[in-house]
């Protein structure tokens, strides 16, 4: 039963850090001005497809380091 607990706990991490992002991408990409940004791409897109990506796939590393286990799925009998 432990197992499953340890799943389900994943499973909610991986969802809310993909509603995260999404929330993010479809902010920053309709919310942001058309201007330039640091890189000469315009700042929406910057934020919305570079820096957010970044920051998601540390994210991520975090998560996968502190939040998920390695656990063995085989049956013991």
């Amino acid at each position: 039963m432990k197992h499953h607990q340890q799943i389900k706990r994943e499973v909610r991490w991986a969802l809310w850090l993909t509603f995260i992002y999404l929330i993010g991408w479809v902010g920053f990409a309709y919310f942001l001005p058309s201007e330039r940004g640091l890189l000469g791409f315009p700042i929406w897109f910057e934020f919305s497809c570079i820096y957010l990506s970044i920051l998601f796939v540390l994210l991520t590393i975090v998560v996968i380091k502190n939040v998920y286990k390695n656990i063995d799925l085989e049956d013991k009998e």
